[in-house]
């Protein structure tokens, strides 16, 4: 997988949305997918996840900073789940509306960020990693 020596920095961070068992979505931020997933499992993650069983990743996304992830993050949670939807079944969709959204709310924003797709093949693999622990 070519993102897992990235994975463990401390300077990148990822955007993730995941499936739960009654077919919601949970989306949150962190700078390793597996060990967060594993916390979201033992029900540590978050209150969300404690009483809804996470299942798999659906998709996830690279950014640099924490600050750029928190800003995704929130405004992945302010859309319906259609929208959702659509960037889990063409997860490059999610920079697009991210940024005409900032663009729309701010008008000094810098579109020139950098929001990375993980690819559906390294999805899938992370969640084989998952299901072998």
């Amino acid at each position: 997988m070519e993102d897992s020596k990235e994975e463990n920095k401390e300077n990148c961070y990822y955007i993730y949305i995941i499936l739960c068992e009654n077919n919601s979505y949970y989306t949150g931020i962190t700078n390793n997918l597996i060990n967060r997933f594993n916390k979201h499992a033992k029900g540590r993650g978050a209150n969300y996840t404690k009483f809804r069983k996470p299942l798999k990743y659906l998709s996830a996304w690279k950014v640099e900073s924490v600050n750029i992830a928190l800003s995704v993050e929130h405004y992945i949670k302010s859309v319906h789940k259609k929208v959702k939807t659509m960037f889990v079944e063409n997860n490059r969709l999610l920079k697009t509306y991210y940024i005409k959204e900032m663009k729309s709310k701010k008008k000094d924003f810098d579109s020139n960020i950098s929001i990375r797709s993980i690819s559906k093949k390294n999805i899938e693999y992370i969640n084989n990693i998952l299901s072998s622990i």
